[in-house]
């Protein structure tokens, strides 16, 4: 994994995903905690923390249980959750 990549972080107060910024100390840029939908899928929280910075920047890990690398599937549904650009709802332009 090197600086740039997207990836999965399990820390024991539950998984994440972001991009990797530094490894030492572990630090990653548009971190998203990762939450159960009601459908049983899986989302990206607004945030890190119930009681944080909605969508913070940066997170940085004091401890973790291990990094992993993020499936594509996932690397997509992160960009598109963390990008500024909107996606029209309709490919017609009015």
């Amino acid at each position: 994994m090197k600086k740039g990549d997207t990836v999965s972080v399990v820390a024991t107060s539950g998984e994440y995903v972001g991009v990797l910024d530094n490894l030492e100390p572990l630090t990653l840029t548009k971190p998203r905690m990762i939450v159960q939908a009601q459908d049983g899928g899986m989302g990206f929280a607004r945030g890190v923390a119930v009681t944080g910075d909605e969508n913070p920047d940066t997170m940085v890990f004091g401890n973790y249980v291990f990094i992993a690398k993020t499936n594509a599937k996932v690397v997509e549904a992160h960009a598109t959750a963390t990008s500024s650009i909107v996606k029209p709802e309709s490919k017609i332009i009015t």
